[in-house]
C-alpha cells in the first residue's frame, strides 16, 4: 500500500522564537506525528520569523499549493491552527484549495484533520469562532468610535486641514493653517475653478501640510467640508477592504459645532456654484444585490449574472444557458423543505461533542499540573541562584529548559482553552440555526429580500444550472455521519429544469 505523502508546515513568526530553535521543535513533533500514522515526508515548508497575518503570498505557501495542485503532497501537517495562518478568510481559502484537490489539513494538537468529515466540521466550526471572535471586535471597535464621536473626540486620523487636536482631542483651529484655508475660499469665490484655485495657491508658496502641493481634489474636498463653517461631522465613512472610502448611513453620523474659519454665508455660497458645476451622476450607496448573485454557476464553469430589469440568470460565457429568476427561487424554496434534521441527530451530535470537550478537559488539567510545577522549579532556581548556590554561567543551564516548557505549555493551555469554549458555543449555536431551520420552507414567501438573501449567503455553497438539470449544494447542520441518509442526499438535490 502507498503510503500518504506528507508536507510539514513550519512556521514562527517571532525572530525570538526562531532563535530558541522553536521552529526545531515543531520539526521534531512533526516527524515523530507523521511516523507513528505511517505516513512519508516528502516537504518540509519552513517560514521562519513570519508572521501569519497574511500568508498566501508567501514563496513557501505558493510552493504548497503547486505541490497540493501537482500531487506531490497529499495533505499538510502543522502544529495547531494558528501556525498555519492567522487570517479567517486565508484559512477557509486554503481549506477550499485542498478540498479542490482531494488534500487534508492535519493539526498535531487541536483535533483538526479534514480527511475526516467531523475533522473538517471542526475546523470549518473553529474557523467560523475565529471569524466571531474578529467580528466581535470590530463590533466593540465602532461602538467605541461611535461613543467618542459623539462626544465631539478624536476617532482616529488626522485633524482636517486648518484644525489640530489639543491635549483633551477636541478640534481647535491651527493659527498656521487656517489662513491657508480662508484664501482657498476666497480665491475660488473669484474665479470659480479649484484647479485654477490650487494652482495660484501652489504659486504663493503655499503647501500642504505635508509638504505637498495642492491639487484638484485637495482643493475639493477642503471647500466640501462643512468643518470649516463650524459644523464637524464625524462617524459618518469608514473604508472597504481596498481602502476605498465608503459612507455610512446618515442616522449613523454626528454633527460637532466647532469654531469655524469662514462664515456660514461664504461656505454656503461656495458649495452652491460647487453643486451647479457638478453633473449628477450619483451612483446608489449599499446597492442590493439579486437575490442569488454570485452562488449560481453554469455547468460549463461561467458565473451566472442578471440584471435588475432581466428576469433570468446568464451565463457570463455567453454559452447561452440561462434561468428565470422566479424558477431559481421556487427551485431553491423546495430544496428548503427537506432542510432539517431530527432532535435524535442533534442530541447525538452534542453527546459526540460533549465527549470531546470532556478529552480536552482532561489534557487540560495535565498541563496546569504540569504548569504549576515548572512554576515551583524555576522558583526554586532563582532562590539557589539569589543565595549564592548556582554559579552566574550555570544559571542559564538549569534554567532554560524548564522556562521554555512553561513557555510551551502556556501555549497549549491557551489553545486548548479556546478549543473548549468553542465546542462548548457550538451547542447554542447548532441549537439556534436548527430551531430557525425548521421554518424556513413554510415562512420563505413571508421573508423580504434582505432576509432571503441573508439566508442564501448562510446555508448555501453553490448552485449549477445545466440545460435541464440544477445542482443545489447547501452546508449541512451536522457533519456527515450525524444526520439521517436521506437528509445526507436531499441537502445536495438535484432538480430537472
Amino acid at each position: 500500500m502507498t503510503k500518504k505523502k506528507i508536507g510539514v508546515w513550519i512556521r514562527v513568526s517571532d525572530p525570538k522564537q526562531v532563535q530558541k530553535d522553536g521552529h526545531v521543535h515543531q520539526e521534531i513533533r512533526a516527524r515523530d506525528f507523521v511516523k507513528s500514522r505511517d505516513w512519508e515526508i516528502v516537504k518540509i515548508y519552513r517560514l521562519e520569523a513570519m508572521t501569519g497575518k497574511s500568508v498566501l503570498n508567501y514563496p513557501q505557501t505558493k510552493e504548497m499549493m503547486h505541490d497540493i495542485k501537482t500531487g506531490v503532497i497529499s495533505g499538510i501537517v502543522f502544529a495547531k491552527l494558528a501556525r498555519l495562518a492567522r487570517n479567517t478568510k486565508e484559512l477557509i481559502e486554503i481549506s477550499e484549495y485542498f478540498m479542490k484537490y482531494d488534500a487534508d489539513l492535519i493539526s498535531m494538537d487541536m483535533m483538526i484533520d479534514t480527511s475526516s468529515p467531523m475533522g473538517r466540521h471542526i475546523f470549518r466550526q473553529m474557523c467560523s469562532a475565529a471569524e466571531w471572535e474578529r467580528e466581535v471586535i470590530v463590533q466593540r471597535v465602532n461602538e467605541s468610535i461611535q461613543t467618542r464621536a459623539k462626544l465631539g473626540k478624536s476617532i482616529g486620523g488626522h485633524a482636517p486641514f486648518g484644525y489640530r487636536y489639543n491635549e483633551n482631542k477636541m478640534l481647535v483651529i491651527d493659527d498656521k493653517e487656517a489662513p491657508i484655508c480662508k484664501l482657498t475660499f476666497e480665491l475660488f469665490l473669484k474665479h470659480k475653478r479649484k484647479r485654477t484655485t490650487a494652482r495660484m495657491l501652489n504659486d504663493k508658496g503655499y503647501r500642504s501640510r505635508k509638504g505637498n502641493l495642492f491639487s484638484y481634489a485637495s482643493v475639493m474636498r477642503m471647500l466640501t467640508d462643512p468643518v470649516y463653517k463650524g459644523l464637524r461631522r464625524m462617524n459618518y465613512s469608514t473604508s472597504n477592504e481596498k481602502g476605498n472610502k465608503i459612507f455610512k448611513p446618515k442616522e449613523e453620523w454626528f454633527f460637532h459645532k466647532v469654531d469655524p474659519i469662514v462664515s456660514v454665508e461664504i461656505w454656503d455660497e461656495v458649495n452652491a456654484i460647487i453643486q451647479k458645476q457638478t453633473k449628477s451622476h450619483i451612483q446608489p450607496l449599499n446597492r442590493r444585490v439579486n437575490l442569488f448573485t454570485r452562488y449560481v454557476f453554469c455547468t460549463c464553469g461561467g458565473k451566472m449574472v442578471t440584471r435588475n430589469s432581466s428576469k433570468n440568470y446568464i451565463c457570463m460565457d455567453q454559452c447561452g444557458n440561462r434561468i428565470h429568476k422566479d424558477d431559481l427561487e421556487e427551485i431553491f424554496k423546495s430544496e428548503l423543505y427537506n432542510y432539517i434534521v431530527s432532535e435524535q441527530s442533534v442530541e447525538h451530535y452534542f453527546g459526540q461533542l460533549q465527549s470531546v470537550i470532556a478529552d480536552k478537559q482532561k489534557q487540560l488539567d495535565v498541563l496546569e499540573k504540569e504548569e504549576k510545577k515548572l512554576n515551583t522549579s524555576i522558583e526554586n532556581i532563582l532562590n539557589l541562584y539569589n543565595n549564592g548556590q548556582i554559579e552566574t554561567d550555570a544559571f542559564k543551564t538549569y534554567h532554560d529548559k524548564p522556562y521554555l516548557r512553561l513557555q510551551q505549555i502556556k501555549e497549549e493551555v491557551q489553545e486548548i482553552q479556546f478549543e473548549i469554549s468553542n465546542f462548548s458555543s457550538q451547542k447554542n449555536a447548532t441549537q439556534s440555526v436548527f430551531n430557525e431551520a425548521k421554518n424556513l420552507y413554510d415562512k420563505w414567501d413571508s421573508f423580504s429580500l434582505p432576509e432571503k438573501r441573508d439566508i442564501i449567503e448562510i446555508i448555501t455553497k453553490d448552485i449549477t444550472v445545466s440545460d435541464n438539470e440544477i445542482t443545489i449544494n447547501l452546508y449541512k447542520l451536522l457533519p456527515d455521519g450525524f444526520a439521517p441518509h436521506s437528509l445526507e442526499l436531499t441537502t445536495n438535490g438535484q432538480h430537472n429544469q
